[in-house]
């Protein structure tokens, strides 16, 4: 709570005696980590906890006091207990945290001597014992001709689902602006925090309950460590609601909302005394980099119109702003916005936004809504969904491993690093340190060492192209598992062992209550094991499902030159079907896009004309096919689910017709639906109870008993048949698309 300041009052001494008692009853003053690190925190503070009670130890005493003998068998103890932490860097990165809780529990850092023994014995003793691993993962850098494959194939050959065409078009923008800001993700996007592990990450002699089993947040083997690169796996739990008033809490409730919001974005009309228009540029403020609650400072990045627009960031944000009507001025559409001029005295004139939309993020979430999944009015884009659709774009393209958002940071850096100096260099990638940047910096050295040497001209085109990423780019890289893997995996013993004991717990619920529904509304012991079977079959198929796309990937990337070479060598057909690659020359896929919105933007951002570049009838054009592009859902053509408990097992010695198995042509949208599709979505679920409870809880609810409902069907949608509440559309349902949402009797 905020102390309210009254200005030239006169306050006793015995007040400031007071204040002094406090302070030393306080011990050490707290410093304010930033939340990602309270969470490191809380995490090795739940092992030092489970530590102390495994030896009988006071956890705080225990702390004071101990050497480092101690605190080495403290590192000794997570190995033993802590199974799948197998990496030398995740055990630094452990000792790392564990100093920073002594430092806050105990009051002064620890020894330069025993921290460097404690690190020998980690390198030595541990590493060796233990057999850690030592291999440092390859970071790769990102250049512009690897961002032009990954937008190419966005706009012009993905043909992954979003929620809506807002979510595709969020993407190529984040992308954009991740390159041209060099910045972490999380000035971006909202990087959700584990709240309550952050609320107490110390250890205080009273007040403290002793009890943090929930707040362990174990490291995953393969954490990097450079403790710069902060990472989030993509699986962070959502920010409560229900905080305390302690300061801090209500700081972090405030942390939703610290992403990139409209008031950071400004738009500014340039005269251009020699064209036929005036020039627009785009400001963007990043307010909420690493370190802001320390040393708030704003960095401000300037971009301009780009001729190539699939690189122009500037008419994503233009898109954006239109389909949220946020101008303040009287938009009249994107031909009229093209033809503003600035007009002496001023040199410059701000597209400025509207009052009420400032503080709303640019990038937001899909939710679910009465039309099915939207991007929502008000709620902030979360890093795990940004990580989610970038990597799915990336394996798409054809990398060779995934790519996230430190890939493009590196590669900005690299660029910069080559024109800027040192001090502009720190400004950009935030490093109060120059020494920072050396694990950012590209592994393949970029520097023609044998041409200096030998003094003759560097090979600067041959370097760009074997330093960065894109030379290993393979589209016939396998993104799924085959019919003979996954049949290999449903096999595994793993899988027919919880399956047994899953199917074993089924029947004997189903024997003792009827159905598994009965069982689960009596919730007793047999139930909760079935649950849990469930829950560990799941896991398991998931896990196997995870390592064998990646090792069929990792097999393609590792054997296809050698095929390649040698079918070359020996003047045959290269033999692709060890592969599952036709033995063909291979082509390009066509791609047929569904929307006639997607189609027109794919046209106009990937096949522009040799004198067209940046034409401002083209540009207009564009902007109009974004803007109708956002306004439509993405909609899969639904398969329909094949349950079976013994996970599709297929049969080998079955022959498929080639002509069965040939796709067929795409058939018109059907009047009718089936028994197990929704109305709404088109999802189709197991039985038909699934789809009244769906349409109830996932659209129903967001019209009142009375309210205007309209009809979804593509057919209906054109004819403007809405119905006057939820009976009228039930029974519209059932009478013309044979769609039952009404509750059965008896």
């Amino acid at each position: 709570m905020a102390v309210q300041r009254l200005g030239n009052t006169h306050l006793t001494p015995e007040h400031y005696r007071k204040h002094r008692q406090q302070l030393a009853k306080q011990g050490t003053v707290k410093k304010v980590h930033a939340p990602g690190t309270r969470n490191n925190i809380a995490g090795i503070k739940g092992k030092w906890t489970r530590h102390c009670v495994f030896l009988g130890e006071d956890r705080l005493q225990f702390l004071r006091h101990a050497g480092k003998e101690d605190m080495m068998t403290f590192l000794k103890w997570i190995l033993d207990n802590y199974p799948r932490m197998r990496k030398q860097s995740t055990v630094h990165q452990n000792w790392r945290q564990f100093k920073m809780l002594r430092r806050q529990c105990v009051g002064w850092a620890l020894h330069a001597k025993v921290n460097e023994e404690v690190i020998d014995y980690i390198n030595g003793y541990l590493t060796v014992t233990y057999e850690l691993d030592t291999s440092i993962r390859e970071k790769p850098v990102v250049n512009v001709d690897d961002v032009y494959l990954i937008l190419y194939h966005h706009w012009a050959l993905d043909t992954s689902v979003f929620p809506d065409g807002r979510q595709r078009l969020q993407l190529a923008l984040l992308i954009l602006l991740s390159a041209y800001t060099a910045t972490r993700p999380g000035a971006l996007v909202y990087v959700a925090r584990n709240v309550k592990a952050e609320k107490n990450p110390y250890i205080m002699d009273e007040g403290d309950s002793g009890c943090e089993e929930d707040s362990d947040v174990e490291q995953d083997s393969g954490a990097a460590e450079d403790s710069e690169e902060e990472v989030d796996s993509g699986y962070a739990s959502e920010v409560e609601e229900d905080l305390t008033d302690d300061p801090l809490d209500v700081a972090r409730t405030a942390e939703a909302v610290k992403t990139l919001c409209y008031e950071d974005v400004t738009l500014t009309l340039l005269p251009n005394p020699t064209g036929p228009r005036d020039l627009l540029a785009m400001e963007v403020n990043l307010r909420y980099t690493k370190g802001h609650q320390k040393r708030a400072k704003c960095k401000i990045y300037l971009m301009t119109e780009v001729d190539n627009l699939v690189f122009d960031a500037i008419i994503l944000v233009i898109v954006i702003a239109i389909v949220d009507n946020a101008f303040e001025y009287d938009f009249r559409g994107v031909a009229d916005l093209f033809q503003k001029r600035v007009r002496p005295p001023r040199h410059s004139l701000h597209l400025k936004w509207k009052k009420s939309i400032l503080k709303t993020p640019i990038f937001r979430q899909a939710v679910p809504s009465a039309e099915g999944i939207r991007t929502s009015p008000n709620k902030a884009l979360r890093y795990s969904t940004y990580l989610y659709y970038l990597q799915r774009l990336v394996l798409l393209v054809g990398f060779p491993q995934l790519l996230g958002p430190y890939g493009l940071r590196r590669g900005a850096g690299e660029a910069v690093d080559a024109v800027a100096s040192q001090g502009v260099l720190q400004q950009v990638m935030n490093h109060k340190d120059a020494g920072i940047f050396q694990a950012y910096i590209n592994e393949r050295v970029q520097c023609d060492v044998q041409a200096a040497f030998l003094g003759r001209p560097s090979a600067d085109a041959v370097f760009k192209v074997i330093s960065h990423v894109s030379r290993f780019v393979d589209p016939r890289a396998p993104t799924e598992l085959t019919d003979s893997s996954l049949n290999s995996l449903k096999r595994h013993p793993d899988i027919v062992k919880f399956r047994q004991i899953r199917d074993s717990l089924s029947q004997e619920a189903q024997r003792e209550f009827g159905t598994l529904k009965a069982a689960r509304a009596h919730g007793n012991k047999i139930w909760k094991m079935y649950d849990g079977a469930n829950a560990d079959l799941h896991c398991a198929k998931v896990k196997l499902r995870k390592s064998a796309k990646l090792e069929t990937r990792n097999h393609f990337f590792e054997t296809i030159d050698t095929e390649e070479l040698n079918a070359q060598g020996e003047d045959l057909s290269l033999d692709l079907s060890l592969l599952d690659l036709e033995e063909k020359d291979w082509k390009p896929e066509r791609v047929e896009h569904r929307l006639e919105e997607r189609r027109r933007v794919a046209e106009l951002l990937c096949k522009q004309p040799p004198g067209e570049e940046g034409s401002l009838e083209r540009r207009v054009r564009t902007i109009e096919a974004l803007v109708a592009l956002c306004r439509v859902q993405e909609a899969p053509a639904q398969q329909k689910r094949v349950y079976d408990r013994t996970w599709g097992i297929i049969d080998q010695d079955t022959k498929l017709d080639p002509e069965a198995s040939a796709e067929p042509e795409p058939l018109p949208f059907p009047m009718t639906y089936t028994s197990t599709q929704c109305p709404f979505c088109f999802k189709t679920f197991c039985r038909p109870r699934k789809v009244r409870e769906h349409a109830e809880r996932q659209h129903l609810r967001y019209y009142e008993i009375d309210d205007l409902i309209p009809c979804p069907h593509p057919e209906c949608s054109q004819a403007g048949v809405i119905l006057s509440g939820h009976m009228y559309f039930k029974n519209h349902a059932a009478t013309v698309h044979k769609s039952f949402l009404f509750k059965k009797c008896g």
